[in-house]
């Protein structure tokens, strides 16, 4: 048994029955809206993972996720039917956690959601702890090894996008993108390569061996936490 909360919203009634039948023989507690404006009176409750579909009666599943959810501290997995790549980018600069496309198996769903359901453990409330890092969303503060880390507004910025989407991997258009300046100007290409390892001096014991901000080659990049 669990004690996770997870919201479905999702419009088709016979697929969020079908969600909520399988996530509760699972021992989930499970809370089911069809629309945007339901899904925000049921946010009242502490959820541990919502189950978001794009195309709602009443609104843009991923303005909702941008403009709602970016402020809660609850993991986000997109159910949608369009599998393009370009789809899959916008998702993710909204801040999903991850994604799965329509039609989909409940296996598969399940595995989804324990997944994510696990890179999110890591994060309680607004803090995260790993190892010898901790980080304060609210405070944008980082500390290692119990010493205060200095990081520039990049820095911060580009740390939360990775905490956020942990063992994801993260296209450098997709960093690019999130880590526009002040002024939304585009930040250059070198200027992400700088800021990583700016980063990377400041998070990694060994920074010519990351453990944490792993180069995906001709991908991106991928954070990860230390196994204890």
């Amino acid at each position: 048994m669990t004690d996770k909360h997870i919201l479905i919203i999702e419009d088709d009634r016979a697929l969020n029955d079908g969600i909520t039948f399988a996530l509760e023989r699972e021992g989930y507690t499970v809370h089911s809206a069809y629309s945007l404006a339901r899904a925000e009176k049921c946010l009242r409750q502490k959820m541990h993972l919502i189950l978001l579909d794009i195309n709602l009666p009443d609104g843009d599943g991923r303005e909702f996720l941008k403009n709602v959810l970016s402020g809660q501290a609850v993991p986000v997995l997109l159910l949608t039917a369009r599998d393009s790549e370009e789809d899959m980018v916008k998702g993710f600069l909204a801040g999903c956690d991850d994604y799965i496309t329509k039609p989909f198996s409940m296996p598969v769903l399940l595995m989804k959601i324990a997944a994510v359901l696990k890179r999110s453990k890591g994060v309680s409330g607004q803090l995260y702890v790993n190892g010898d890092l901790l980080y304060d969303f609210e405070k944008k503060s980082l500390t290692r090894q119990g010493v205060r880390v200095e990081l520039t507004a990049l820095e911060c910025r580009l740390l939360e996008f990775f905490l956020q989407n942990r063992g994801i991997v993260l296209t450098r258009e997709m960093l690019l993108e999130r880590i526009w300046d002040a002024d939304e100007r585009f930040v250059e290409d070198k200027t992400l390569n700088v800021t990583i390892r700016r980063l990377r001096l400041k998070v990694e014991d060994n920074p010519e061996q990351p453990e944490h901000i792993r180069t995906v080659f001709g991908m991106g990049y991928k954070w990860e936490d230390k196994q204890s």
